[in-house]
Formats: C-alpha cells, sequence, structure tokens
C-alpha cells in the first residue's frame, strides 16, 4: 500500500458515498491474533490518576494507543475477517467510500464500547471479494486515542511536529494535514487555525504551532 501520500492527497474523493450518518469530515490477541479485550474503553479522563506525557498529557489505554500502522488493536493491512472477529458486530457500521479511481469499495464506522458518544473511527478497506478485503487506512477523529508522547485529537500541532516531526503538508478529503513520514501519522489541522489562502498555498511555517489537530490519519 504505496499511499504515503497519494493516498493522502487524493486517494480518495471528498465526496464519499455513505450508508451510514458522516460523522464529519473537516483521514488491532487472542485465539484469531487480536486483543481479547473489548474496543473503547472507559476514556483516560475518566480513569482518575491517569498517567501523564511529559507534556502533561494523559496517557492512553493500550485499546486507545497510536503508533505507526496501529491503533489500539486495529492495524492496517488487517483481514475484514479478523477485524469483524475482534469487535463486537454491534460496534460496527457498514459504509462505502470512494478512491481515487471511482471505485466504490467499503468501509466502516467503528464506535467505541464504553464511550459511544465518541466521534467513530473510520476504517477504508481495500481488496475485492475474491481475495477479501483489509483495512487500507484508518482516520481517527476520538480524542481517547493518543501517541505514547500524549499527541492526538485536540493537542496543538507544535506538540505533533516537535515529538515526532514533519514531513510534508498535503492537502487532503479530510482537511489540510502535517504528515509525520517517520511514523507514518497524519494529523488533520483545524481550518479555522489556518491562514485565508488556499490550502495548496499554505506553507509549514504558516501553520500556528497552537493550531489544534482535529483528525489523526494511518497510513502506509
Amino acid at each position: 500500500m504505496a499511499l504515503l501520500l497519494s493516498g493522502l492527497a487524493g486517494c480518495d474523493s471528498p465526496t464519499t458515498t455513505r450508508t451510514a450518518s458522516d460523522p464529519g469530515t473537516p483521514p488491532f490477541t487472542a485465539a484469531n491474533g487480536e486483543s481479547p479485550a473489548s474496543p473503547g474503553s472507559a476514556a483516560v479522563a475518566q480513569q482518575g490518576a491517569a498517567a501523564l506525557a511529559a507534556s502533561g498529557a494523559p496517557l492512553p489505554d493500550s485499546l486507545h494507543l497510536i503508533s505507526p500502522g496501529r491503533a489500539g488493536r486495529l492495524r492496517l493491512g488487517m483481514t475484514e475477517k479478523r477485524l469483524k472477529n475482534s469487535v463486537s458486530a454491534s460496534l460496527l457500521t457498514r459504509i462505502t467510500y470512494q478512491d481515487r479511481d471511482g471505485q466504490m469499495l467499503p468501509a466502516y464506522e467503528l464506535r467505541d464500547a464504553q464511550t459511544p458518544q465518541a466521534p467513530a473511527t473510520i476504517l477504508h478497506l481495500i481488496g475485492d471479494s475474491a481475495t477479501g478485503f483489509r483495512v487500507r487506512r484508518i482516520r481517527i477523529y476520538s480524542s481517547l486515542y493518543r501517541t505514547a508522547e500524549g499527541i492526538g485529537v485536540g493537542s496543538p500541532f507544535g506538540a505533533a511536529r516537535q515529538n515526532l516531526g514533519l514531513t510534508r503538508i498535503r492537502n487532503t478529503p479530510a482537511g489540510l494535514a502535517a504528515v509525520s513520514g517517520e511514523v507514518q501519522l497524519a494529523w488533520v489541522i483545524d481550518p479555522n487555525s489556518l491562514p485565508n489562502k488556499p490550502p495548496e498555498q499554505i506553507q509549514s511555517s504558516e501553520i500556528p504551532p497552537a493550531s489544534r489537530i482535529t483528525g489523526v490519519l494511518l497510513y502506509k
């Protein structure tokens, strides 16, 4: 999945076709190889004396830890069958999305078991009915998910840049994203904090460090 940023800049049409309500677009072990715990344990903020990163941000539990190619138990490349064996069917809503070639492909909205009001995680799949589908991309909009550095939705862009680096910025279907290529993560930036100019003209130096992250995109 050579997405480095064909997958972010133009792989999906911004006019995604859905079979469920859109939470907003401004872009994983038991016997089956996955964690046996239920997804979406209680939010870090509800855990009382939660561990804190050096920055003072709350650290995620294991089911909400973002790392290269992973978001908790979710993994890029995992099969649809494994996904369905790993999470409760009641938490998954099947939807569709359109790739850059205009092909309609399956996707899922994944709700958090203990915090159902949190924004759903979006899983884009790739493949076909003959060979099977697998997870191609993960879009996170919930602040429950964070890196080991405590960075996630709601964090300032400056913290992500300082701790995880910056490769480039790209305009994606999810919004203007700052890409940390080394860790294969992209941070969608709050458009209200950006300069008043077309996204393709914005330079990385023009993104205020205090700009908030509104989404995290995992790609490969």
